[in-house]
């Protein structure tokens, strides 16, 4: 899955909008205090990855895979004006929503997104974006 997280992530580079777009290896790695972070930022991992049953019956193994992909979104309070992150959230979804990770994954579709957490002078929000690819078994 770290080929699907790093082809997300430079396709989030391509938007000059995001001035730092970096992999998390989980939530729990995620500091809001962050330094060094250029705001609006995004931070992106894996957070599940779910196989379903091969109902095949015989031969080689064959799974749908359903694979979930989170995008946290950090940013900074602008000159005095309160936090919004729709429009950055517009951006993201623009970006990812019908874009394909890899090939033989189906394009993301959207899942669910809350308010992470909120700093002194910075907020974030996370949101959820899911594909679906085949396993085979017989693959390399």
């Amino acid at each position: 899955m770290a080929d699907m997280i790093t082809n997300t992530i430079a396709h989030l580079k391509t938007d000059p909008l995001w001035r730092d777009v970096q992999p998390l290896a989980d939530l729990s790695e995620f500091d809001l205090k962050r330094s060094g972070v250029r705001t609006p930022a995004l931070f992106v991992f894996l957070v599940v990855d779910t196989p379903k049953p091969d109902v095949r019956g015989t031969g080689a193994y064959l799974q749908s895979v359903e694979a979930t992909v989170a995008v946290v979104i950090v940013d900074g309070n602008h000159n005095g004006q309160p936090l919004d992150f729709e429009p950055l959230r517009r951006t993201l979804r623009k970006q990812l929503f019908g874009w394909s990770p890899m090939a033989g994954h189906e394009p993301y579709w959207l899942g669910r997104g809350k308010l992470l957490g909120v700093g002194k002078g910075q907020a974030s929000w996370i949101d959820h974006f899911s594909t679906e690819y085949t396993a085979d078994q017989l693959a390399p």
